[in-house]
């Protein structure tokens, strides 16, 4: 345990408690994508969920809502040669210049995180029922929660 969720936790986040949860979705994906281009998924992904868990405490956001958009979004990696193996791959052989993979880049990323936050809104939101904010999501005791 880093310690980042308590570091980083609560209050300070306590700002966007009336912001509409898809516009906040918005801004993590955006944050996952652009991160997920200088690390790897895997780090980017163990660096962000538990500061997305916190955040979502502090708004009061079911937690699932949060992270699954921020986890399908660490695969966002388009722009760099150095973001994934198969980038590196295609920049290897040398038909491309690195301007030629951001400006693609730029356009996949931005779509794609437009679908992803659409997607998570919409199909996840209504079908894994995240529009109420879970009993167990406040508490880091072994709690029932009432049916």
């Amino acid at each position: 345990s880093s310690g980042i969720n308590a570091e980083y936790g609560g209050e300070q986040f306590s700002f966007l408690r009336n912001s509409h949860h898809v516009l906040i979705a918005l801004v993590v994906a955006s944050m996952m994508a652009v991160l997920t281009e200088f690390a790897s998924n895997t780090a980017s992904t163990t660096l962000l969920l538990p500061v997305l868990i916190s955040l979502s405490r502090a708004i009061k956001v079911h937690p699932l809502y949060l992270m699954i958009t921020g986890t399908i979004s660490a695969s966002l990696a388009f722009c760099l040669p150095s973001a994934t193996g198969p980038n590196a791959l295609v920049f290897a052989f040398k038909e491309l210049r690195v301007m030629d993979m951001i400006k693609t880049g730029v356009v996949m990323n931005f779509v794609s995180v437009l679908v992803t936050v659409m997607a998570t809104s919409t199909w996840i939101y209504a079908g894994l029922g995240l529009s109420e904010y879970p009993c167990w999501a406040d508490s880091t005791d072994n709690v029932t929660c009432p049916i």
